[in-house]
């Protein structure tokens, strides 16, 4: 074989693989994604109570989701505070964490009481169809499934997240 031939048969390889990758596209771009008005991407995630919980469990209620991690000093700051205004308002709420080990993340459930659902996004694939960036983020899913508030970094104010719990309520 030439080297002619050789640097051919490469082209072809390589126009192939373009191909092939050209297809496989449009499947990617059909995997939900999180956008604000729109249904939320539907997910499963295990618990550290070790139930697995589905966003369709929370069909015909608004539900609070918190994307955080036990590094982050934002969320550290924050969930205290969505804890006890979980505790006054009554409302649906899970923490998503975001890529730590399970025995973690339970130091820091304990640590700081927290009552609401803790969810384990070990593979961060919630953390992608909800294009979290940052963290801590925190959205509200209402009755109907939509994605209706999207709040990126810390919640500092025990009145705003009431007003969002209030907002839930009222929907």
């Amino acid at each position: 074989m030439t080297i002619r031939t050789g640097i051919q048969y490469f082209l072809i390889l390589v126009l192939m693989a373009g191909v092939v990758f050209a297809l496989l596209q449009p499947h990617k771009a059909q995997e939900e994604q999180a956008v604000l008005g729109e249904a939320a991407p539907s997910f499963r995630i295990s618990t550290m109570q070790g139930k697995t919980l589905e966003l369709q469990d929370y069909k015909g209620q608004a539900v609070m989701i918190n994307f955080w991690a036990s590094w982050c000093t934002a969320c550290v700051n924050e969930l205290p505070l969505l804890n006890e205004a979980y505790k006054l308002a009554g409302v649906s709420m899970l923490a998503v964490n975001v890529g730590e080990e399970a025995d973690k993340v339970q130091t820091f459930v304990d640590r700081y009481e927290l009552s609401f659902p803790i969810g384990l996004d070990t593979d961060m694939r919630i953390k992608q169809k909800y294009n979290v960036i940052g963290l801590p983020l925190t959205i509200i899913i209402d009755k109907e499934g939509k994605l209706i508030e999207r709040h990126e970094g810390e919640l500092t104010d025990m009145a705003d997240i009431m007003s969002y719990m209030v907002q839930m309520k009222d929907d």
